[in-house]
């Protein structure tokens, strides 16, 4: 009886130790600087911050922005992880952003010239989601970053199917992954194109690009 008696006591002792310790290094994850981006984002005004640790004893950090944007950062030593979280329910801007480009330069590599309006919705999305990124991107990148970024996908699609038969094109075309995609972006209206990337860009907030498909 006096063993079990014992053998409790020291459970108890060492889960308290235990709870102790975590309070300790989630207090020094609190007070350690992160970088100057990271804590310069915690400061905002519209920012709630929870400091804690995980399962490793690694010190993490989550931020969680007002406009429905939240972040969490992992410590590993030296090295931060970080990862970012559209929460607003309008959908995350960067994956957003790929979608548009992967399809534009599927089009411009497969159907070019066949749908003149798609294009032109397609160029219009991507217009308006790079002047939203260069706004609100929490590291500074220029819109021409953006474009270059837009027109060396083109041309990568374009390299890929030139030179082949029209028919090994098409079969390349078909089985390319974007293309179920590109099919059904394709089959819906302009009005409904246009009032997707209205609500997409309705708030400002980080683009960041999860969720993702």
């Amino acid at each position: 009886m006096s063993d079990r008696r014992t053998w409790s006591a020291a459970c108890s002792t060492i889960s308290l130790v235990a709870a102790v310790l975590l309070s300790a290094l989630a207090a020094y994850a609190g007070e350690a600087q992160w970088s100057p981006l990271w804590d310069a984002l915690a400061k905002r005004s519209d920012a709630k911050v929870i400091d804690g640790v995980n399962d490793k004893g690694e010190a993490t950090r989550r931020i969680d922005l007002s406009p429905g944007v939240s972040f969490s950062l992992e410590r590993h030593g030296d090295r931060i992880t970080s990862m970012g979280i559209d929460t607003s329910g309008l959908g995350a801007v960067q994956c957003s952003w790929e979608i548009y480009v992967g399809v534009r330069s599927y089009t411009e590599a497969c159907f070019p010239g066949e749908d003149r309006s798609f294009e032109a919705d397609l160029d219009d999305g991507i217009d308006r989601m790079n002047d939203f990124i260069v706004e609100n991107s929490l590291v500074p990148v220029t819109k021409s970053q953006l474009q270059d970024a837009v027109g060396q996908r083109n041309r990568e699609a374009k390299e890929a199917v030139r030179g082949r038969s029209d028919d090994d094109r098409r079969k390349q075309c078909a089985a390319n992954a974007i293309s179920p995609m590109a099919s059904a972006f394709r089959s819906t209206s302009h009005d409904s194109r246009v009032s997707m990337v209205n609500k997409l860009l309705s708030v400002k907030r980080p683009p960041v690009k999860n969720p993702c498909l």
